[in-house]
Order: structure tokens, then sequence, then C-alpha cells
């Protein structure tokens, strides 16, 4: 139904903070938001430090696409007033994006703000900072007034609260978003017949929780674990989702499951409510316990913003990461940083061990023997799949030795008389591995142009032009070599000098992932020479994208604590 919209729309009053991930401390001295968070939530996200929100739009200010434009115009066109309450709403938010004074004037909100996302049991909890509370008020009203999209009012002790219902009138269960504000704090949650009052209070933050996030070193474990910075940190909690969905009164979630399908007098999740199934369950839940996140990297300021975020899924089977550890690979420094390329990529892959790394997990996921039905199925299809892990294991064979593969594009530009041709370009292709010349000569038996290649490894360069037919229009003239442990092929200055300083690393099992780009100079000379070519102005979708400096870093790896993504994004403000 078309009206479920309109809770993103109004969650999105509190949660707008364009990638900000919400708060471990107190807003005030008087009133601490932990309080009110329970020790066994599934799910909580916190900013330990305020957020400088206006700071980050000012340095990043085109977050808005054409295409975000033609989504609202679509909006606009219903006769909902619902979906017309919706669209306004984001409009107010699009039109804060491109100014971060009007941002924190139309919401109410400080230069640095704080806020906090969490659950209690199901039900979603988001709280944001106000510095101006009339503010929202007055915005809602106005979209009220313009719209005809009305609320109702509640109250609850002494809080006044706005009542938005966000189903038809026809339902048979009724949906409605609460907007309060106390202390400083919008709250944004959901109320249906399955809240009580006492669960509501507690959102809303008037009755506390018996034991409370607060009284726990939870968030300072999970930072000082995972080395995240202080400035934020979260958590979904995998022990407490299973105790949910595999007993009838383990934890709030639980609790609320069942309450609910008795009053619908249908249990989907009666399957898993047996006593094998929740043991199961929970080994499987404690070997894998949570996935942290939080920063790792907090620098903005109005003219430039750099973020680095890391996600760790927690795992405690020795076994299972010892094989993915063993799979690491190598990734060259050319690849790390996002400033010396246009795009640049590694996989690193220890190929002499993907075969005894896949054949123990996989035969890791077949012990113990599981009776929960659900489980014994899906321990059934992983046993079939054991012939297929062979074969992989045989093609790995192949490229015994293999530690890697990468790739980079430094430079590249376009001709301005002749649009379809080249005028430079700077790129490096590697493949690592313990003996290159063997790769290489692997390599050879399947290409004849290579068979006419007498590669050593002393270094040397040999000219791949005259042997593989290059479009005049590319202006290349590809390389080979092999520099130390890596085979190169590069073309251009800065490809050539990349490839020497490779020549200098050892091999060595650091990653499994890597991606680098900048967008701006990805599209920037492609974007020109199409304009130059069709004589036209460059498509709005285009235009936004060359206008977005932004690059972006993002590694998968995995270490002690399980299996780690880190990402860094540096955006600046287009009149740098």
């Amino acid at each position: 139904m078309k009206k479920l919209l309109i809770p993103a729309a109004v969650v999105a009053i509190g949660a707008f903070g364009a990638g900000v991930y919400l708060s471990q401390q107190p807003a005030a001295a008087a009133y601490n938001v932990l309080n009110y968070v329970p020790s066994d939530t599934p799910f909580f996200a916190g900013q330990l430090t305020p957020f400088p929100i206006k700071d980050y739009i000012a340095s990043a200010p085109k977050l808005v696409t054409p295409s975000d434009q033609a989504k609202l115009d679509a909006l606009y066109e219903s006769d909902e007033p619902g979906l017309h309450f919706v669209a306004n709403l984001i409009k107010a938010y699009q039109d804060g994006l491109k100014d971060a004074d009007l941002l924190v004037k139309t919401f109410g909100l400080s230069d640095q703000i704080r806020a906090y996302a969490y659950t209690l049991g199901w039900l979603p909890v988001i709280k944001l900072e106000v510095a101006n509370p009339q503010a929202i008020w007055d915005l809602l009203d106005k979209n009220e007034q313009e719209t005809g999209f009305e609320h109702k009012q509640g109250k609850i002790q002494d809080l006044a609260y706005r009542i938005y219902t966000i189903t038809p009138p026809d339902e048979d269960e009724v949906v409605d978003v609460i907007v309060a504000q106390a202390n400083g704090i919008l709250t944004v949650t959901v109320k249906t017949r399955f809240v009580s009052e006492q669960l509501l209070a507690t959102a809303l933050g008037l009755e506390k929780v018996t034991a409370p996030i607060s009284d726990t070193t939870l968030l300072t474990d999970i930072i000082k674990q995972h080395q995240f910075s202080d400035a934020s940190v979260g958590f979904i909690n995998h022990v407490e989702i299973i105790k949910g969905l595999t007993t009838t009164d383990g934890n709030q979630l639980a609790r609320q499951l069942t309450e609910i399908t008795k009053v619908e007098n249908d249990n989907p999740f009666a399957s898993l409510q047996t006593p094998v199934c929740h043991q199961e369950f929970t080994g499987i839940a404690k070997n894998w316990p949570r996935t942290a996140f939080g920063y790792t990297q907090m620098d903005i300021s109005e003219t430039e913003s750099t973020l680095g975020f890391s996600a760790v899924i927690e795992s405690k089977n020795a076994v299972i990461l010892k094989a993915l550890s063993s799979m690491r690979g190598f990734i060259p420094n050319y690849t790390q940083n996002f400033n010396d390329s246009v795009v640049a990529t590694a996989i690193g892959l220890n190929v002499s061990e993907l075969s005894n790394a896949l054949t123990t997990i996989w035969g890791d996921l077949q012990k113990p023997a599981y009776q929960c039905q659900p489980l014994a199925e899906l321990q059934s299809q992983i046993a079939a799949n054991g012939q297929s892990i062979a074969m992989v294991g045989m093609s790995a064979n192949m490229a015994a030795g293999l530690k890697g593969l990468s790739g980079a594009l430094f430079d590249y530009s376009m001709s301005q008389t002749e649009p379809t041709q080249l005028d430079s370009f700077d790129a490096l292709l590697a493949v690592h591995a313990d003996n290159p010349l063997a790769i290489f000569n692997s390599i050879r038996m399947f290409s004849p142009e290579l068979q006419q290649v007498n590669l050593s490894d002393d270094g040397k360069a040999i000219s791949l032009k005259d042997l593989f037919p290059v479009p005049v229009a590319l202006n290349i003239n590809p390389k080979i070599a092999i520099k130390g442990k890596h085979l190169v092929i590069y073309n251009g200055t800065k490809g050539e000098q990349a490839a020497e300083k490779l020549g200098q690393e050892p091999l060595s099992a650091n990653g499994l992932y890597q991606l680098s780009f900048d967008v701006n100079k990805m599209l920037t000379p492609f974007a020109s020479a199409t304009q130059l070519m069709s004589g036209e102005s460059i498509a709005d979708e285009m235009q936004f994208l060359m206008d977005y400096d932004a690059r972006m870093n993002i590694n998968l790896d995995i270490n002690e604590q399980g299996i780690r993504f880190d990402s860094t994004v540096n955006n600046k403000s287009p009149q740098q």
C-alpha cells in the first residue's frame, strides 16, 4: 500500500544525517538516552561525539540526483494527501542538502548533532537532538495545511505527541507513526495494537528499562575490540535475534512475537521453537555472535570531509577463520590510495591454499550433524556440493603459486579534435605470483600471439603493440615484463613508474579485496569528449556525477575478529 511510504518521510526528520550513525552519550546530564535502551536490543547505532552535520552537508552539497527529483515528482502526481505530505518532507530535506544553513534552520538543528537508532525488541526507535523544537512542529504544520494530511493528538503521562496514521481507513490493522519531543530530543517510533502503553512510554523516554545498555561496557568494548574511533558505534546482535525467533519468552523480542502470533492465530516460527532447534541455532549464533560497525575516521570541515567506516561480522569459529585467512593473498600499494588513480582494484588470493580452505570450510559446515529440520536440509544441500568443491580445487592447481591480480587506470585524456581518440592512457595490470614466469608460460599456451614472446625474469619489457591488433584511435603501446614477483602489462609513463615500484614489493598475505576510485577523474574526460562529439549539453545524470567531487576506498579482509569490511569516503565542496 502506497501510504506505507509515509513513515520513511517522517523518520527522515530524525535520520537524515547523510550517513550519520547515531549516539552513545547522554544528550544532557539529566537525560541519558541509553537508560532507555535495553542491553538485549537486537540493533543499536550511536554517535559518541556530536556530528558536524552543517559542515558535512557544505562539503558535499550536491547530494540530490536528477533521478531523485523524478521520484519526487511522481509522488506529487498522486491524488493521495499522504503522499503529497511525504513529497513535501522530502523536498524540504533535498533543499537542505543544497544549503546547509537552510537544513539546520528548517529542521531546528544545531550545527552539530547526536542521534540514536535502536529497537525495543522489534519496535524501531529513532532519536535526534534538536536545538529548536518549534521548527519541527512548524514544518509538519505547514505540510499538513498544504496537503490536508493531518495528525491526531495523543498523550501519555505528561507528554503530548502526534499520531500519523499510515494505513487506509478500511485496514483492520492500524499502523501509526508517533512523533514526540522532550528534553531537546525528537523521537520517531511506530504504534500498533501490539505496542503497550508501557512500551510506548519507554520508546518516548518516559520509563527506563530494567537492564539498560548504560549499565554495561558493551559499547566501549566493541570500540576497543575493533579499533573504532570514539565517534560512533553500532551492532546487530545475532544471538538475541536467534533467541527471539527460537523461544517464546527468552527476551523482549521473543515475548513480542509470541503475543503477535497468538492474536494472529498463526505462528510462522513454530518449526524453530523446539528445544533442538533453539539449541542448534543458538550454537551457530554464538559462533557468529554479532555484526559490529563504527567510524574509523571522521575529519570534517566546510570544504572537505573524510569518513572512514568499518563493519565486522564477528566470528568465534576458529576453523573457518583459519581457512579463510589462509586464502588471503597480495594487495599491492598502488591500488590502495584513491588520490593516485582514476580507478584501481585488486583481488588477493592464495590459490595454492584455495582447495584446502574450501574443503575445510565444507567439512566444518557439516559438523555437527543437525537434527533441527531447517538446518538439516541446509546441511544436506551443502553435502551435495562436495563434487563442485573438488572441481574448484583441481582447477586451482593449474595456477599454483598465484597470490593475486590487480589493475589500475592512473590517468587518461581524450582528444579535443578527435573525440573518439585517446590522447593519453596510463594503466597497469599485474599478476602476483611466487613464480610469475611460470604463470606467463601457462598463459601463453592459450595465446598464439604470446607464444612469440620470449619473456625473461630480468625486468626487461617487451612491446605487445605489434603482436596484437591495436586500433590507432587508442594510441597505446602496451608492454609486458616481469618485475620482481609480478607479471605486469603497462602503458604510459605513470603505468611504467608504478610497475617499477611494484617490482620492489615483496609478496605478503595482506588482504582479500581492494577497490578505490575517483568519480570526477573517471567521468570528466569521457563526458567532455562526448559533449564535443555530439555538440549537445551533458545529460543531467552525467553532469551530477562530474560535479560530485568524491573518492572512495573499499577493502575486504579477514582478521582474528572475523570478516571485516572497511571503506573511506572523501568529499570536497565543488567550490574547492
